[in-house]
């Protein structure tokens, strides 16, 4: 299932009109920061903007991954990033899967973070329609 990383890391914005929502302020930075440890690791990488932020997509194997960044406060620089895998179940269609391949992802993303932001991020396990795992128990 997916992962969400929250940090908080103040960027510099050069260019604010570039920028198509607030959700979007800074993280092309935040891509920037990413983007050469997966070009290294993985195949097909493919970034850009969209309304709701910025995404990384890439593939190992047959496990499509993806990166998606929002910025929730350009102000004090707080950012989300959904870590998601996808693999074929049938012929045409995609599913959420749990992969081997997505932890990999999870251990560089918040290390490469973690190093940047320069202190501990907030790891939270979603279910498939992205709302928070509770534990069980």
């Amino acid at each position: 299932m997916p992962y969400e990383i929250q940090f908080v890391r103040k960027v510099e914005v050069r260019d604010p009109d570039r920028y198509f929502n607030e959700c979007c302020v800074g993280g092309d930075v935040v891509v920037d920061r990413l983007l050469p440890s997966i070009r290294d690791r993985y195949l097909n990488v493919w970034t850009n903007q969209e309304d709701w932020g910025w995404f990384i997509w890439f593939r190992k194997g047959p496990v499509k991954l993806a990166v998606d960044i929002f910025c929730d406060d350009p102000g004090r620089g707080a950012y989300r990033i959904h870590l998601t895998s996808r693999k074929k179940r049938w012929i045409l269609f995609e599913a959420v899967s749990d992969e081997p391949e997505l932890e990999a992802l999870r251990d560089l993303v918040v290390g490469l973070i973690e190093a940047w932001a320069g202190g501990p991020c907030q790891v939270q396990r979603l279910d498939r329609n992205y709302r928070p795992v509770r534990p069980s128990g």
